[in-house]
């Protein structure tokens, strides 16, 4: 029969046939060394632990040198003591005599062992370490379970969070493909397609012009506007090109604007002087001095063509008569590269811009607004027959138009901006529901310049980086938060005039750089009537918004 221990073994290990009373020699002695080992650790740590607290004793006995010395110590100190006793007798106090080494023991402990021993301070840390682990370990099952309920608790909150903030994101981006995305390689190849064809409208006029040509000369166009910005919607207008206007020989272009050229004004003058050419008239004969030539003295077909009679009101460039003069040339230039294109084109009447609705056979129509401009000195600057804020030009007031400087900032923007970023997707779905809430037909007080103004203000005072796809639902939401305080404070300044934070990259005179800031909600400051117009618009859009979240939390 085996014992209970060896059956055990058996069970686990049936390589071992064995029996217990048939034990090698061997395998005692073994575990009698193994007895002894256990026993002799505790027994040098103890002694380790003694060697640690009562370290090796000194000797009593002291060196005659060091004996004089403390003996010669000790009667200084007495004859100080002497002093001071005198000293304390003199003044009345009460000196009383120092306690001995011996008087600090406490009375309790005996005099013949002035230390514990180590199995003290050994028992004490054992209790104390049991104490605390104890303490520790029972209340460990509550704080545990409340740790883990106020962990799982906070880990529910957040997973709620973060599936409403996912849920408004795939929202908003449902919404956006639905109703406002345009292909990027689509719209690149209309905005390229726009171009190419104003500029044979106008390549067709420059081909045809009189040898001793009076009128301006129209250079190529720039593409400017949303479609070029990276915002173009499905419910956008047109794509916006302004055209330079540049003077004829014997002509010049003067811009006035209010008072100094750095000023804030938005509107300008165009004044047209004439300069002497007699000379070159003379050598080359293609161009007429009309400075020294009296109207009477032209012929009816000179006259005709003459700037200051066709374009110019009191010397000043007209700016509905250079729109007309504009529209009458894109007509006979049609009519001579009509055939290069698989299109119809239909004029529409404006006052500010050659508009042109472009019907192509495939079905698709697209709309042109052809801007005149003329440039201010070196810069990109120019005053425009149609400004960036609709502001309707009238006679001789031309609209001043930083469209290039924001096309610039835009591509600046977008380049160092995460990639999709969603900068331009919050600009289009804000602008749709505006577009989408105003049904009366009037004309909005708060224009898609405005709230295009709030985004290039908040993507110059956040990071790029915040502009990451996942942060649309967040982003829209500065941006509307934004335009609510710019509302209530009815202060909302030009992004470019005044701001001393504008990139370097972007072109901009110093004298505007540095100029007082514009405040383009100033009408509202003094029109209560509009100013709650524009608080109506705007909650529109809010309430849009709102209800467009909402659907994502239901």
């Amino acid at each position: 029969m085996l014992c209970k221990g060896h059956q055990e073994v058996m069970h686990r290990h049936p390589w071992c046939r064995m029996s217990c009373p048939r034990v090698p020699p061997w395998m005692g002695m073994e575990a009698k060394y193994v007895q002894v080992r256990m026993f002799l650790g505790p027994l040098i740590f103890l002694a380790a632990l003694a060697l640690v607290h009562h370290p090796l004793m000194v000797s009593d006995h002291t060196d005659m040198a060091t004996l004089n010395r403390l003996q010669n110590h000790e009667k200084r100190m007495k004859q100080e003591m002497e002093l001071l006793q005198t000293e304390f007798d003199q003044k009345g106090w009460i000196l009383e005599p120092l306690r001995t080494p011996r008087d600090w023991v406490t009375t309790d402990q005996p005099m013949d062992d002035e230390t514990w021993d180590v199995w003290h301070y050994i028992i004490i840390l054992f209790f104390l370490a049991c104490y605390i682990y104890s303490s520790e370990k029972e209340p460990s099952d509550d704080s545990n379970t409340e740790t883990s309920s106020s962990t799982s608790g906070d880990d529910d909150d957040s997973d709620m969070e973060t599936e409403t903030y996912d849920n408004r994101q795939k929202v908003l981006e449902a919404f956006y493909d639905y109703h406002t995305d345009v292909d990027t390689s689509d719209l690149t190849h209309m905005c390229d397609f726009v171009e190419t064809f104003v500029n044979d409208l106008l390549e067709d006029f420059r081909n045809n012009l009189p040898y001793q040509n009076t009128l301006p000369l129209l250079e190529n166009c720039i593409g400017v506007g949303s479609a070029f910005e990276g915002w173009h919607t499905q419910q956008s207008k047109a794509f916006s090109v302004l055209v330079p206007v540049v003077p004829p020989k014997g002509h010049s272009f003067h811009l006035e604007i209010s008072d100094s050229e750095g000023t804030s004004s938005k509107h300008g003058h165009v004044l047209v002087e004439m300069e002497c050419m007699c000379k070159r008239e003379r050598l080359l004969g293609d161009v007429v001095c009309f400075l020294h030539h009296p109207d009477e003295k032209l012929s009816e077909d000179q006259q005709a063509v003459f700037l200051m009679h066709v374009l110019c009101t009191s010397s000043h460039l007209d700016v509905d008569k250079a729109i007309h003069w504009l529209q009458s040339l894109v007509k006979k230039a049609w009519k001579n590269i009509r055939y290069k294109y698989n299109l119809d084109l239909l004029p529409k009447p404006s006052n500010t811009s050659c508009k042109l609705k472009l019907a192509f056979k495939s079905g698709r129509t697209i709309y042109v607004d052809i801007i005149l401009g003329v440039q201010q000195g070196d810069s990109l600057v120019f005053l425009a027959t149609q400004g960036a804020e609709m502001d309707r030009s009238a006679g001789t007031v031309w609209q001043r138009t930083f469209a290039i400087q924001e096309l610039l900032f835009f591509k600046w923007a977008t380049q160092r901006a995460p990639e999709e970023s969603c900068h331009l997707k919050c600009l289009q779905i804000i602008i749709y529901l505006k577009e989408s809430s105003s049904s009366d037909g009037k004309n909005p007080v708060l224009t898609d310049y405005h709230y295009k103004t709030s985004l290039m203000h908040l993507l110059l005072f956040r990071p790029l980086s915040d502009w990451a796809p996942e942060d649309i639902a967040q982003r829209l939401h500065d941006i509307l938060l934004f335009m609510h305080t710019a509302l209530q404070e009815k202060c909302l300044n030009h992004f470019l005039i005044g701001n001393l934070s504008l990139p370097i990259q972007i072109p901009m005179p110093k004298a505007l750089r540095t100029a007082a800031p514009v405040n383009l909600f100033k009408h509202l400051a003094q029109d209560p009537n509009l100013h709650a117009e524009a608080m109506r618009e705007f909650v529109e859009v809010v309430e849009q918004v709102r209800a467009l979240v909402a659907e994502c939390e239901e």
